[in-house]
């Protein structure tokens, strides 16, 4: 390739990023998390009703989507008559939104009140207990060997070390066509009005067969 062609080549590429880059500046993409895939979710349940457990679908919660975060139609099971598991896909335009009090902060009944407590070891999540019953909450970042995580430091930390799958990636970030990370996990949340001790292991039993099917 001549020396002018390269220059043309080159020049061309520039052009394009600075093109791509101001577009990006001007119409900035919203948040679009991936849809949590219905083959397994059907293969969660299955595993949870292999175990004695009656799992029965609840009505789904529309999505929500603004500049900030976005999420997934909120999808919720009850699990026997004592507990119920709520799903979603959450996204984040910037990184350090990748939290969970951050994500619940718009959805009432997913916030949990300023006695919460946290994990100190993984699985990383958080709960709270009260007369009604007993609440957990996590972050899902599929992919990675420590998957589970509450604040921002751990689920953006679970997202960077994941290898992206896109075709033709690389160069795409480098135009300016899609952002460098997707920041986005799936939220988890139990309530449970079994006694503290039977819902804590109910939870934790729930953390590895989600780690087992979405992984």
């Amino acid at each position: 390739m001549t020396f002018i062609k390269l220059k043309n080549f080159y020049g061309f590429l520039a052009l394009t990023a600075t093109l791509a880059a101001t577009h990006s500046m001007i119409f900035p993409r919203w948040p679009d998390p991936d849809i949590i895939s219905n083959q397994k979710l059907s293969r969660l349940v299955e595993n949870l009703s292999s175990n004695g457990h009656i799992i029965k679908s609840l009505p789904i919660v529309n999505s929500h989507s603004d500049y900030k975060i976005s999420h997934t139609p909120i999808i919720s099971f009850k699990i026997d008559t004592n507990s119920e598991l709520k799903l979603t896909n959450f996204q984040v335009r910037d990184r350090k939104d990748l939290e969970v009090s951050s994500l619940v902060e718009s959805i009432k009944p997913l916030q949990l009140n300023n006695s919460e407590t946290l994990s100190k070891q993984p699985p990383f999540y958080r709960s709270q207990t009260s007369s009604s019953g007993s609440t957990f909450q996590t972050c899902f970042v599929s992919g990675n060997s420590s998957p589970f995580g509450v604040g921002a430091d751990q689920l953006t930390l679970a997202v960077d070390q994941l290898k992206s799958v896109e075709k033709n990636s690389g160069i795409k970030r480098f135009l300016g066509l899609i952002p460098s990370r997707r920041y986005q996990c799936m939220l988890i949340t139990l309530k449970s009005t079994l006694p503290a001790v039977e819902s804590n292991y109910l939870w934790l039993d729930l953390l590895k067969q989600f780690q087992i099917t979405f992984s």
